[in-house]
């Protein structure tokens, strides 16, 4: 394989998920694979900023995002979850410089790729 997608689709808290995803998207790179960080539904909630989820007894995920971003996977939100959500553009971290996606694109990225892994 050589491009892989890595789909978020699950908020960022109360279960493993994201954290998983990120781990994934992180191996994948030491593999010399090309890969890719979409993220959709409840997903989306994982790049929004100033999270403190200190109270629930959680880390932030942003730090895991921010060294994803630096590693350079891209990183994508797809528009209409982002929109259905009530989630505007100053809602995002900044750091993880986040590409804003319609479906459509999101479907030319999975045509793309040999894989897609789904969380």
């Amino acid at each position: 394989m050589d491009h892989v997608i890595v789909i978020f689709r699950k908020g960022p808290y109360g279960q493993i998920n994201s954290l998983e995803g990120i781990r994934v998207a992180q191996g994948l790179l030491v593999l010399d694979v090309e890969t890719e960080a979409v993220f959709i539904d409840d997903g989306v909630f994982n790049l929004i900023k100033d999270q403190n989820p200190d109270g629930i007894g959680h880390h932030s995920v942003i730090g895991a995002l921010e060294a994803m971003h630096r590693y350079e996977i891209p990183i994508f939100a797809c528009k209409d979850s982002l929109e259905e959500r009530g989630i505007k553009l100053e809602d995002l971290d900044s750091k993880l410089d986040v590409k804003i996606i319609s479906l459509v694109e999101f479907s030319d990225l999975l045509l793309q790729a040999d894989a897609a892994i789904a969380l």
